[in-house]
């Protein structure tokens, strides 16, 4: 055994050591704990106690760029290169991008001849990929586009900031479909249910919501479908605590799951029913976002913002990540929607919005959802792929909504330039 290895192995079962010791613990609050301990070891100049937690945070989630960054910065000060250069390389080959001189800590990598191939990679990954095309731009400057849903003669389009919902028609221009009332929130993601011929809606209002000037609430508004009437609400059970419903889908049976995004709870509405309810608030996800009912019905695909793909048994409520990701850099995905395409399995158009470069990704899991057995990245980079928001598949690809407002704004809500720009109904070919 060389020095070198031992070396790695002994870090290696450092790490694992410190995930041990903390198995009453679930893997996200483990993730955070050791995050948060490795930050507070870097501030008291302990960069090796940091190097151990961060490894330990990583083997807990392997594909995770902000974890790779962190590690880097910590072995690069510790005098440790190869190490440092093996974490960005490693990042690189997750098809993340980035001006890494632009981070003083990793700047003095950035200048290693070894740096040469990860700094290629870069600049292939930061190239546009695809070909997006410009459908319509749904609304004037500094407005939130946030959700997308496909009809039979168009595309819906939500907004945070304007509180209406527009709709695209066969001659390239825009109608309105829901106009704001008294009591309307900035609105969220959508999803249609053709069959009980709604439209259903998640709304919220409050503190940090870009326009709101209303107190905190959350819940779901159904809307017909032919003509954008309010057909009811349903608000969130107060419990006393912030939550914030973001998204939507419905299964086949007619049951209507939303997304807190702030509460980490999924909540659902059972055909007939008269009130939401909480039925997982899962200790394993921090912000879950998109959803999709998988074929069957009896399984939620949830995306969640830190720890990627989530599997929800709609029975019992268990949650466990979707296995085979350890490869695909999957935090920060937004949107999740079907994707109707060939090739066996369960295809999943999904928007990625908290990495660097911005991705449209399609998804393939297995039949039963257990499985990611492919990524590929249909769009990224560019101007308009920058601040994503949701999106939908229809036809011969998807949409999504680039530019979308959110970047103009700080996480108060307050505007942040005074020349924003106005979001992009995108189409994306499918390959």
């Amino acid at each position: 055994m060389s020095a070198r290895t031992g070396k790695t192995l002994g870090a290696a079962l450092a790490a694992l050591l410190l995930i041990a010791a903390a198995a009453p613990e679930g893997r996200l609050a483990q993730y955070q704990r050791l995050r948060a301990e490795a930050a507070a070891a870097t501030r008291a100049g302990d960069l090796a106690g940091a190097e151990t937690r961060l490894e330990a945070a990583l083997a807990l989630y392997p594909a995770s760029p902000g974890t790779l960054l962190r590690l880097a910065r910590v072995e690069g000060a510790a005098g440790k290169p190869d190490e440092a250069l093996a974490r960005l390389r490693t990042y690189a080959d997750l098809g993340m991008a980035g001006d890494l001189a632009q981070d003083p800590a990793l700047k003095p990598l950035t200048l290693l001849p070894g740096f040469a191939p990860v700094a290629a990679r870069l600049t292939a990954n930061a190239a546009p990929k695809g070909e997006p095309f410009e459908v319509i731009q749904p609304g004037k400057a500094g407005d939130i586009w946030e959700g997308v849903a496909a009809v039979d003669d168009g595309w819906l389009i939500s907004s945070v900031t304007a509180r209406a919902i527009v709709q695209t028609t066969e001659d390239g221009s825009l109608k309105p479909f829901f106009q704001p009332d008294a009591e309307t929130g900035s609105l969220f993601g959508m999803a249609v249910d053709r069959r009980g011929g709604a439209l259903w809606v998640a709304e919220a209002s409050g503190p940090g919501i870009p326009g709101s000037g209303s107190p905190r609430r959350t819940g779901l508004l159904k809307l017909s479908l032919s003509d954008g009437r309010v057909l009811a609400r349903y608000p969130a059970p107060d419990d006393g605590k912030p939550h914030q419903l973001g998204d939507v889908t419905v299964a086949p049976d007619g049951t209507v799951y939303a997304s807190d995004s702030v509460g980490a709870a999924l909540y659902r509405l059972k055909p007939g029913g008269a009130a939401l309810e909480a039925f997982v608030t899962s200790t394993e996800m921090a912000s879950p976002q998109g959803m999709v009912v998988c074929p069957g019905g009896g399984v939620l695909v949830v995306a969640d913002y830190t720890t990627g793909l989530h599997r929800i048994d709609l029975k019992t409520g268990a949650d466990t990540l979707v296995g085979g990701t350890d490869g695909v850099a999957l935090a920060g995905t937004d949107g999740l929607s079907p994707l109707p395409r060939k090739g066996g399995g369960v295809w999943l158009l999904a928007t990625q919005n908290g990495v660097a470069p911005q991705r449209v990704l399609a998804l393939r899991l297995s039949r039963d959802c257990r499985t990611l057995q492919g990524a590929e990245v249909l769009a990224s980079g560019g101007t308009d792929l920058d601040d994503l928001s949701l999106g939908a598949a229809g036809g011969s690809g998807g949409v999504v909504i680039g530019s979308s407002g959110w970047a103009g704004y700080d996480g108060e809500g307050r505007p942040l330039t005074p020349t924003p720009r106005a979001a992009r109904l995108l189409f994306i070919p499918l390959p």
